[in-house]
């Protein structure tokens, strides 16, 4: 069909619209060649709002997307995330202060962050809306424990902060949106012993491990009653250490009606004998 086809096929089509007495929706718009269902998808912030919490995706855009089945949520503190890019000896593990660096949450979203930075303390200070005002601030989160807990009660963008090394700012930001969608397991978790848990995810957070003991680490986190949703492998950017190699495991684990103090609490006895330093 040449081009003098395809455009007078528009009018047509109108024509035949309007004698059958058809609305044409909003989210569709008509373009000289196709009929195009624009992508509603988005808020009107410009936030994909689908839920979203495959790890290699959090490593490779540093955004997780929770859905509106989701009300807790524990965001990692990486070992050594408080360096500076670009030192000559390369200290961090990944190029992330958070994991995820960036959360997509739905209104009224409990919060904590979990500090997996060996022998460091960090102390994170939450910006209102304005990005000026104090809204939350944690107190100093000791390695291997979790911080308080808030509540993200209004929609926004909420940025925070931690002081690393002199002269790093660790950054990070919650969105808060009112997500119509829930998150469902990742199809890798079908593989699990507790597969049939995910199916009521109200709680995900994020455990980074050595690679080279992973069977041991998920065995212990499942026998635990915690399930390994998803895993993601990576070279760390320094090239690994003594105890640990050179690839690293980022593990999203959720739970569903389970008591959330008890899982930090294992949590942190598996974090504090990792072989970080």
């Amino acid at each position: 069909m040449n081009s003098t086809n395809k455009n007078s096929s528009i009018p047509l089509f109108l024509a035949l619209v309007s004698t059958l007495g058809l609305l044409i929706p909003a989210s569709f718009s008509l373009t000289n060649d196709v009929f195009a269902q624009q992508n509603n998808s988005t808020s009107g912030d410009g936030v994909n709002l689908q839920p979203n919490i495959d790890v290699e995706n959090v490593f490779n855009t540093k955004t997780m997307t929770l859905g509106n089945n989701v009300k807790n949520l524990v965001i990692l503190i990486p070992n050594e995330g408080h360096h500076a890019a670009g030192e000559d000896n390369e200290a961090r593990f990944l190029d992330q202060h958070f994991v995820p660096e960036n959360a997509v949450v739905n209104t009224g979203t409990t919060v904590q962050w979990f500090n997996g930075d060996a022998g460091h303390e960090r102390t994170i200070d939450v910006k209102d809306t304005d990005g000026t005002t104090s809204l939350f601030n944690t107190g100093e989160i000791v390695d291997s424990q979790a911080s308080t807990p808030f509540t993200f009660s209004n929609p926004g963008v909420f940025n925070y902060e931690a002081e690393g090394d002199p002269g790093v700012t660790m950054t990070g930001s919650v969105t808060v949106e009112n997500i119509q969608s829930p998150v469902t397991p990742s199809s890798s978790s079908a593989s699990t012993a507790t597969a049939s848990n995910s199916s009521n995810i109200d709680t995900v957070g994020i455990l980074m491990v050595p690679t080279q003991d992973i069977d041991e680490y998920i065995a212990q986190i499942t026998g635990a009653g915690i399930t390994v949703d998803n895993t993601y492998d990576f070279k760390d950017l320094r090239g690994g250490q003594e105890g640990t190699g050179d690839t690293q495991t980022l593990i999203v684990w959720t739970t569903g009606s389970k008591d959330l103090s008890g899982t930090l609490s294992f949590l942190s006895g598996l974090s504090s004998d990792l072989p970080y330093s």
